[in-house]
């Protein structure tokens, strides 16, 4: 069995939506690059204009593979992701608290206006037979004989509205899926849980997240992600 602690992190997201910003590629290379050259040492991407607004106008990466920064008009996102196994790994209050202080400086460059805020996390769980493991975890035992007996693959999203931290409401997503990660010798099979917690769309064109409101978003997302995960594997499970 696999409960909450047995999962490694794979990847973090962070992500402002700015409904009212035309970003200048230009801008952002001269005006942002040189603050963040310790974080995004590799040859930035421009993408040819004109494009859709949910288009990144510029991307930012690490030369190591794990960081990277998708600037657009429509949104930014800061992205960390287990890239390399030498590489160390994160925890997720080090990813947002990174992540906070390159998003402050966004801001205080560009100055957009900030409607919507969102937190990503995946993790992964080693399981030699996901699909099997999931679909008895989640499903009541009169289908574990048909049709659910020998499953390939299971996935199960679950989509919840609630007041986090008595501050933000919304969304919060949970992907529960089988999947493979490559290891040094061979592919191996894995649970993958997939974790996004988001402030409301329809909020969008009337809200101004100010840069305390944003800290606050990304620190209360960490607990609240790892209470989440303990609900669905929840410890006396497993062993």
């Amino acid at each position: 069995m696999i409960a909450a602690q047995d999962f490694a992190l794979a990847s973090c997201q962070a992500v402002i939506f700015t409904p009212d910003e035309e970003v200048s590629a230009v801008k952002v290379i001269k005006g942002l690059l040189p603050r963040w050259l310790d974080k995004f040492n590799a040859e930035p991407i421009i993408l040819p204009t004109p494009s859709p607004r949910e288009v990144p106008k510029v991307i930012l990466q690490s030369t190591s593979g794990a960081w990277r920064c998708e600037v657009g008009s429509e949104r930014t996102s800061i992205v960390w992701q287990k890239a390399k196994s030498e590489l160390p790994v994160l925890t997720m209050t080090e990813f947002f608290n990174e992540a906070t202080r390159l998003l402050f400086n966004y801001r205080q460059s560009i100055q957009p206006r900030v409607g919507r805020l969102a937190a990503i996390v995946t993790r992964y769980a080693l399981q030699q037979s996901p699909g099997l493991f999931l679909s008895r975890h989640f499903c009541q035992e009169r289908w574990h004989t048909a049709p659910l007996n020998r499953p390939q693959s299971f996935e199960l999203h679950v989509h919840k509205r609630f007041l986090m931290a008595n501050e933000y409401e919304v969304n919060s997503w949970m992907r529960n899926k089988t999947g493979t990660i490559q290891s040094e010798t061979s592919p191996q099979e894995i649970v993958l849980v997939e974790q996004d917690l988001n402030t409301l769309s329809e909020d969008l064109p009337s809200r101004a997240y100010d840069m305390e409101q944003m800290n606050r978003f990304f620190e209360v997302v960490v607990p609240e992600f790892d209470t989440i995960l303990n609900l669905y594997y929840p410890l006396q499970e497993s062993r």
